[in-house]
């Protein structure tokens, strides 16, 4: 032991020096120093550091987080992701529209192998219907920002219930409004009434040999075709969206209640009016409009295409001539499409802009063009015969014989023309407002984030300017 203490001296000195060296050593590290923070938690325990702040450009439309990766960036992507719902919805509208074409064969008595060749004529025909709705529909979707099995389902309601929905609400109302202007311009019609139902009176008016006066079918037919048809399908397009999607927004309607009145005072009812929606941390408001565009144009499209069939289909016998020409402008004709789109933009006004406005408000523009459109020769949807398709159109076959005059030719031409030019005037109007609306949801949302009363200020500005200068 005297020879390893000597030994353990580091610094040369005698083996005592060094034994005692070596025991003050060991004794400072028997003392307990303070803890350590490895002792204390474990580094599986540490907190990460905070993530970097991430600064969103606020002009680059953004999804929720929950919905990111959920749509698809392309239309080839898109229509990967129909799901097997969409495709049997897709397939129970083509089976129909073949039986219906099926059904369709003038005569019914020809052979099998005629009566077959004139079945994949109609098919032919009411194919050519379909090629632009298709191509609108393709230059508006954007696949970024909807859910392409979400535009199926709308449509699909559109085509069938819609379609049925729009025709039993036209009837019931019709039948109202006929009974109420026969009752104020020719009550005569109702000494019939004994022999035939009153619901029934406004519809076998010529198989019991009455003709009314002229002043008397003219407004009815004008209070049916151009006043209450348009309301019935444009509302009816509005609530299959309603039901069958639901968009995103800004604002939603919140029922505002009032306080108890005092004695002697009537108590008021409750207001509907637009709050702002409480965003999550992370979460985007709306800018981009394009979902309420595409789904009001789906259910356009669906009651636009099952009318257009059923019209397509009844005009088949062997003396209607240029079948395929009628059937592809029918197709063409942008006037439920139009409508549609109008009243989206009313709609995104509403839920992303925040601005106040009842539902006969935002169907109004639609109704206006649509009632037009009605008085010009488009049919409604009650109107079951297809026997003048050309009136509807406001076009003709160039082939087509005409013995008008020179005088005659210009005056019709000139009216063509300027409701072509009307319908021009629309689709820029719905151009502008497209746009126009989704640079205000940008400044809403990032130059008046939270200065509500400030935006809605500038808005009344700009609709007073404009004002002005049309005056």
């Amino acid at each position: 032991r005297d020879s390893s203490a000597e030994t353990a001296s580091p610094r040369g000195g005698t083996g005592e020096e060094g034994a005692s060296s070596a025991r003050q050593g060991q004794q400072r590290q028997a003392q307990p120093g303070p803890p350590t923070a490895a002792a204390v938690m474990p580094l599986s325990m540490v907190p990460p550091p905070p993530p970097p702040q991430v600064i969103m450009n606020p002009y680059e439309v953004s999804l929720v987080p929950e919905q990111q990766g959920h749509y698809p960036v392309s239309l080839a992507e898109a229509g990967t992701m129909i799901t097997f719902d969409s495709i049997q919805k897709l397939s129970l509208v083509i089976i129909g529209a073949c039986l219906l074409c099926y059904c369709a064969v003038s005569p019914r008595t020809l052979p099998v192998v005629q009566y077959n060749l004139r079945f994949n004529e109609n098919m032919r025909i009411a194919a050519l219907a379909t090629i632009g709705p298709i191509l609108t529909f393709l230059s508006v979707f954007d696949a970024a920002t909807n859910d392409v099995n979400e535009a199926i389902g709308t449509f699909y309601a559109s085509f069938t219930v819609g379609y049925v929905g729009a025709f039993a609400l036209e009837v019931l109302v019709t039948t109202a409004l006929r009974l109420a202007v026969f009752a104020l311009w020719e009550p005569a019609i109702f000494d019939l009434t004994p022999e035939v139902p009153t619901v029934v009176l406004p519809w076998v008016l010529r198989e019991h040999k009455y003709r009314p006066k002229r002043i008397t079918l003219f407004a009815a037919d004008f209070a049916t075709s151009c006043v209450a048809a348009p309301i019935v399908e444009e509302w009816m397009k509005l609530k299959i969206v309603q039901l069958c999607v639901r968009l995103p927004r800004n604002f939603q309607r919140c029922t505002k209640k009032n306080g108890n009145s005092k004695k002697g005072k009537k108590r008021k009812k409750n207001k509907l009016r637009l709050e702002p929606i409480p965003r999550k941390p992370g979460e985007q408001d709306v800018t981009n409009i394009n979902p309420y565009v595409t789904q009001m144009l789906v259910a356009s499209l669906g009651l636009k295409l099952c009318d257009a069939t059923r019209r397509i289909l009844m005009y088949t016998k062997r003396t209607d001539a240029d079948k395929s020409f009628y059937a592809f402008f029918r197709g063409v004709l942008p006037i439920h499409e139009l409508c549609g789109t109008m009243t989206a933009l009313e709609l995104a006004k509403r839920d992303v802009l925040g601005v106040e406005m009842p539902t006969w408000r935002m169907l109004l523009p639609a109704v206006v063009i649509h009632g037009m459109a009605n008085f010009k020769g488009l049919k409604p949807i009650f109107k079951w015969n297809s026997s003048t398709p050309w009136s509807e159109l406001q076009l003709s076959p160039w082939n087509a014989a005409d013995d008008s005059t020179l005088s005659q030719i210009v005056t019709k031409g000139f009216a063509k023309f300027m409701w072509w030019v009307v319908l021009g005037r629309v689709l820029g109007y719905c151009i502008k407002n497209y746009y126009l609306i989704g640079r205000r949801a940008v400044k809403l949302t990032t130059t008046y984030a939270g200065k509500r009363a400030a935006f809605s200020a500038e808005l009344v500005a700009h609709d007073q300017l404009k004002k002005r200068k049309k005056d």
